[in-house]
């Protein structure tokens, strides 16, 4: 059927302004009536719709329906409001909303500690009326905080925390200025006070002021220490308020202030121990760095809020942090008290922290291949596994143990396709290629060329980086890398076997005999397994053999060696060329 004419369609929209156009007549409508009037509406153009069902063919009525739908649509559409950019209302909010409130009362804060610090010295008023001016104005923003909180979310919760402020450092001048009552007396209300709070913030489901809390809690120590090395009652009350906020953290989701909570455990326990923990017992150190850690594995492991990038985000870093300071710590402690009990101590720290960490994934059955947490802290865990192994590690025992990991490591990565465990593993390789070349000991006296521990560890090497050029995957970007890095690796060694053992008239003979003869093996490899880039190696190592022979070796080898180089690198050259010509099919193939 064709379109209806253009008079046709103006019709309709004559209709549909005429109805709007009443609507937008009267009075603003409420919510309901606007409501009921769409509602009208729409019963109105279902009987037009019907009524063209019956008066007209099938065809002209669903273009007359089509018609009503766009005109409709004509007229509402552009009274649409714009979509709002969210990045700006953000913002627009922060500022406006938040930020403004915050300094706000930070600057009534000032604005009183200035007027209460001018009262003070002109004597306005005498000593403990200051204090309770104080500790009273603090209860009012309190108080007042908690009745507009529901009403306004951001001025509420920033009230209590002003208010909080104001009765801490009130109650605190009281004892330091004037010795109202005595450091038990203070240390008991203060202790009342960051309770007060840290149960507030549980109960408003506030971050804010739990980090009020906190920040109280490691001020009172500080603040009421009378240089005397309490180490015992110090630990005990921090571990206290550490099992406190692990409780609260079953049903919180909070994850800024247990980062925050670790930083001040460590920053405290390391201001103490800088001058105090050679003075001190050991098991009360330790005692309280072990609990604090398992209390973060636990509470980072069994009770996981895996909700969001953010989340993951804070969690990687309470985990890993946690991992670091324990280790630091029972590095330094051990080594102080306990050296022979050192390496026990720190691989106890990482067994602990790997086993937690694989229950909590299995239980929660998260990606591993794409999740932060789990593939960041495996990286730092293998880094500081590789940190043990080489404090208490060293020459040919490093080398094995390094070897082992660097190959399990990749093969692992390979099979699980987990890209954190393909760059420790490159790591570990790195290291151990390092060590091995550069820490590489003197012989001892009783061994013998090829037939030692320092050229089986460079044929290992070659060897496993080779066979995991075999096995992994072809679009791994690892299998050419450990194709080129296993050649090298095993010249390499053969080159400090002739520089041990071989008499120095004849170390350059064997130089060249070395290169040759890889030469002629990669060779020969190359054409039974069909492997171009092995028979491409082979090619460069005897054109290296060619250049070495004519620029340098027939013009600095005395005669004897010249004969045994001209017979045996020629005969092996005439061997390579044979081949070549005997095997131009396989090539063609290739």
């Amino acid at each position: 059927m064709e379109e209806p004419e253009p008079k046709e369609k103006k019709v309709y929209m004559e209709f549909g302004q005429s109805i709007l156009s009443k609507a937008m007549a009267k009075k603003p409508l409420s919510l309901s009536e606007i409501q009921s009037r769409v509602e009208d509406l729409q019963k109105e153009l279902d009987e037009l719709k019907l009524s063209l069902r019956e008066h007209t063919s099938p065809e002209k009525a669903k273009v007359a329906e089509k018609n009503i739908r766009l005109a409709t649509e004509s007229i509402i559409e552009p009274t649409r409001a714009p979509e709002p950019n969210f990045l700006l209302q953000k913002w627009e909010a922060f500022i406006g909303e938040n930020l403004f409130i915050k300094l706000g009362l930070a600057t009534i804060l000032l604005g009183a500690i200035w007027f209460i610090n001018l009262a003070f010295e002109e004597y306005w008023i005498n000593e403990s009326v200051r204090i309770w001016l104080g500790i009273i104005s603090g209860i009012g923003m309190v108080l007042y905080g908690l009745k507009i909180t529901n009403s306004w979310p951001l001025i509420g919760p920033s009230l209590i925390g002003t208010g909080i402020s104001f009765i801490f450092v009130s109650y605190f001048l009281g004892y330091e200025l004037y010795d109202l009552y005595t450091s038990k007396e203070t240390f008991a209300g203060l202790l009342l006070l960051n309770l007060f709070s840290v149960s507030l913030s549980f109960f408003l489901r506030k971050e804010a002021i739990f980090g009020l809390g906190l920040f109280g809690t490691f001020l009172v120590p500080i603040l009421l220490s009378t240089g005397e090395n309490s180490y015992f009652f110090l630990f005990s009350y921090l571990l206290l308020w550490n099992l406190l906020f692990v409780w609260l953290s079953q049903k919180t989701k909070w994850q800024i202030t247990p980062l925050l909570l670790l930083l001040g455990n460590h920053l405290v326990y390391t201001a103490w121990a800088w001058d105090r923990l050679v003075d001190s017992n050991f098991w009360i150190p330790l005692v309280f760095q072990t609990s604090i850690f398992f209390l973060y594995l636990y509470k980072e492991f069994s009770i996981p809020n895996f909700k969001s990038e953010r989340q993951s985000v804070f969690s990687f870093a309470t985990t890993g942090l946690n991992l670091v300071f324990a280790y630091l710590q029972a590095y330094y402690i051990s080594h102080l008290f306990y050296p022979n009990f050192q390496t026990v101590h720190l691989l106890f720290l990482l067994v602990a922290f790997l086993v937690g960490y694989l229950y909590s994934f299995q239980k929660n059955s998260i990606q591993i291949k794409t999740d932060l947490i789990f593939n960041g802290n495996l990286i730092l865990f293998f880094l500081l596994v590789l940190a043990t192994l080489s404090l208490n590690f060293e020459d040919r025992v490093l080398s094995i143990i390094l070897l082992a990991f660097a190959g399990v490591l990749s093969l692992f990565g390979s099979r699980m396709d987990l890209a954190s465990a393909k760059i420790v593993a490159l790591v570990f390789w790195l290291y151990h290629i390092t060590h091995l070349v550069f820490a590489h000991p003197y012989p001892s006296s009783t061994a013998i060329i090829i037939l030692n521990v320092d050229f089986f560890l460079f044929l290992a090497t070659s060897g496993l980086l080779y066979y995991l050029h075999i096995r992994l995957q072809q679009e791994d970007p690892l299998k050419t890398l450990f194709l080129y890095a296993s050649i090298p690796i095993l010249v390499i060694g053969s080159f400090f076997q002739v520089y041990d053992f071989i008499p120095s008239p004849y170390k350059t003979l064997a130089y060249t005999s070395i290169i040759s003869g890889y030469g002629l093996i990669f060779t020969f490899y190359s054409f039974i397994n069909y492997d171009a880039r092995l028979r491409k190696i082979g090619l460069f190592f005897l054109s290296l053999v060619i250049l070495k022979l004519y620029l340098y070796d027939f013009w600095n080898m005395g005669t004897i060696a010249r004969i045994f180089a001209g017979f045996g690198l020629g005969l092996s050259l005439v061997l390579a060329g044979i081949f070549y010509n005997r095997s131009k099919k396989k090539l063609e193939k290739q």
